[in-house]
């Protein structure tokens, strides 16, 4: 969640590592050095523009810039990862016998489509 104080810290820590003063980076807005001072002491946050701009003269995104760290990327649980590879090795017949255990999770969209799976399987192994 975003905080004025940490846009204010991530501001300072950036500026600090690119060796950039808050003169030269008030220079590049067009702005005054008083103004990026409040904004690296959490007194003023900029509007979005300005933001923007800033993210881009420091070569960072936004969420960078604003301590926002974007959402992990969602994996299926290794539970899964083992089912798959699992139901990869089994018999058909032994599928077939795995599917009637999972059927009381079904819906009956997902029960056609896996019957319609089945069918493929069996018509393949004919």
């Amino acid at each position: 969640m975003y905080s004025k104080e940490t846009f204010a810290r991530r501001l300072k820590d950036l500026l600090d590592k690119r060796g950039m003063t808050q003169r030269a980076l008030s220079e590049k807005l067009e702005t005054t050095e008083v103004t990026v001072s409040r904004y690296v002491s959490g007194y003023r946050t900029p509007n979005i523009e300005t933001t923007v701009e800033i993210a881009e003269i420091l070569g960072v995104s936004l969420n960078e810039l604003v301590g926002i760290d974007p959402p992990a990327k969602e994996r299926p649980s290794p539970d899964v990862s083992v089912l798959v590879s699992c139901y990869s090795k089994a018999s058909p017949d032994d599928r077939k016998v795995l599917w009637s255990l999972l059927d009381r999770y079904m819906t009956p969209e997902q029960r056609v489509v896996i019957q319609s799976i089945l069918n493929e399987e069996k018509a393949a192994a004919v």
